[in-house]
């Protein structure tokens, strides 16, 4: 994990969580296929969300899931060290006053 430390980019993973949130949001408004998998018994999956999209969004997710990794690791390094936002079963380790807050939190 401590060489994926150096790859962090705290910019980069707010700009591909706020594409993802975007984008699977208008997968759910707008194509039938998903809309139909959500009414299925099964659901709908967050696979059956990845293979639906392009290629260049599927490398781009597997870079999101990467960064979100190392975010995980450092929320959770720093919870134990006692810094930062501290972990809540509500926000996890969000900012606990996200509503009031401006920016968009991450999911």
């Amino acid at each position: 994990m401590m060489q994926e430390m150096e790859h962090w980019d705290e910019d980069r993973y707010m700009e591909l969580n706020t594409y993802f949130r975007v984008k699977i949001q208008g997968m759910i408004d707008s194509d039938p296929y998903i809309q139909d998998l959500q009414k299925s018994e099964g659901g709908l999956q967050l696979t059956d969300l990845i293979s639906r999209m392009s290629a260049t969004d599927q490398e781009r997710w597997e870079e999101f899931i990467q960064l979100d990794r190392i975010k995980l690791y450092l929320d959770m390094q720093n919870h134990l060290e006692g810094k930062g936002t501290p972990y809540t079963p509500r926000h996890g380790f969000g900012n606990s006053s996200a509503d009031s807050d401006e920016s968009p939190s991450p999911w």
